[in-house]
Formats: C-alpha cells, sequence, structure tokens
C-alpha cells in the first residue's frame, strides 16, 4: 500500500471499492488492526491507532471477507461467547441476540452448529457479532458474499441505519453497483 489516504467522519457510509488484488482487504485489515502499516499512521479521534489498539478495538466492529468463526458452536453459543469476551452485561447480551435473530430471521437455526451453515447465514452470524458492543466504527469486507438478496437488504438497510445514527461505516467490495447502493461516498482504489 502507498500513498493511500481518507478521512471518514461520523454519520458517513464510506464504499471502498477496487478490483480483486487492489489492496483492499490489506487496508481494511491495517484499519482493524490486525496487519501493521510499515508507514503511515492510522488516527482515530486524535489518537494514533497502533499506540492505543486495545483502546481503538473496543470501538470497532469488524466484519472480515474470509470468516473465522468456531464452526462446532451454535450460533447462539457463539454469539454469547463474543458478548461476554466484550463484557457486554448477560441481559443485555441475551437481549441483543434475541433482537439479531428477528433481524435476520435465523429462528432455530441459532441452535444449530455453525459448521451445518450456508456462507450467508455464516455472514449473518459474523454481522450480529461484529455489532453486539453496539461499535462507532464498523468494517466490513465484503459483506454481502453470499447471502440471499433478502439479507442483503436487510444489511444494506441496517448500514443505512447504522450510519443515520452517527456510526462510521466502512464497505469493501470489487462491484460498483452495490457499493453505490449502500454508501453516500466512494473511495477507489487503484494497484494499493
Amino acid at each position: 500500500m502507498d500513498n493511500v489516504s481518507f478521512t471518514v467522519r461520523p454519520g458517513e457510509s464510506v464504499g471502498y471499492l477496487g478490483p480483486n488484488g487492489a489492496g483492499k482487504s490489506t487496508t481494511i485489515k491495517m484499519l482493524a488492526g490486525l496487519l501493521e502499516p510499515t508507514g503511515g499512521e492510522i488516527i482515530y479521534e486524535g489518537r494514533n491507532v497502533w499506540k492505543n489498539l486495545v483502546w481503538f478495538k473496543a470501538r470497532l466492529g469488524y466484519v472480515p471477507e474470509e470468516p473465522a468463526i468456531y464452526s462446532h458452536l451454535s450460533a447462539y453459543d457463539y454469539l454469547l461467547m463474543v458478548g461476554r469476551l466484550r463484557k457486554i452485561q448477560e441481559s443485555v447480551l441475551k437481549n441483543k441476540i434475541k433482537g439479531f435473530i428477528e433481524v435476520f430471521l435465523l429462528g432455530t437455526d441459532m441452535y444449530s452448529e455453525i459448521a451445518s451453515f450456508s456462507r450467508g447465514m455464516v455472514q449473518k452470524v459474523l454481522i450480529a457479532a461484529a455489532l453486539l458492543h453496539d461499535p462507532e466504527i464498523l468494517l466490513l469486507d465484503e459483506p454481502l458474499s453470499g447471502l440471499d438478496v433478502s439479507t442483503a437488504l436487510v444489511i444494506r438497510e441496517l448500514i443505512r441505519h447504522l450510519a443515520a445514527e452517527g456510526r462510521m461505516v466502512i464497505y469493501s467490495s470489487h462491484i460498483l453497483e452495490v457499493v453505490e447502493k449502500i454508501a453516500s461516498r466512494v473511495i477507489i482504489l487503484h494497484k494499493g
């Protein structure tokens, strides 16, 4: 990545667009605190993210392109585990999980092993996990891949709602039509 610079403001949903291999996922991993930049800085609220990583990650929700998930757990148990790691009060956590079950129409599938889920169902669980702690920033790396049309519409509406609440959403994709429908602003990356 060379000379990549952009600003995202509260209430903005930014589409991060570029062809496969342009560096979108690399940028997202840097923003998520998973890959340290060799130069430059990532600043949030006046602080260098890499010097304040724990503080920053507490404010961040991240949905990776390639899911890393405990597939032997049920979706419900996975969300409970994530919420507990985030130190969300148990009663609040269970209410949030119930809400996501309804929003994503997971119903009784919530008690099935994630290993039996389609890619789209796994994406729903990952998005719910990323939102459990009400993050200020949401990073989405190709989040609609594998989703059926009705779920994709729910996710698009959810992104709009989160931005309207004042959250920052960065949405990475290589599909212009998808980004145009979701983002309030588009950044195009070409050869990192």
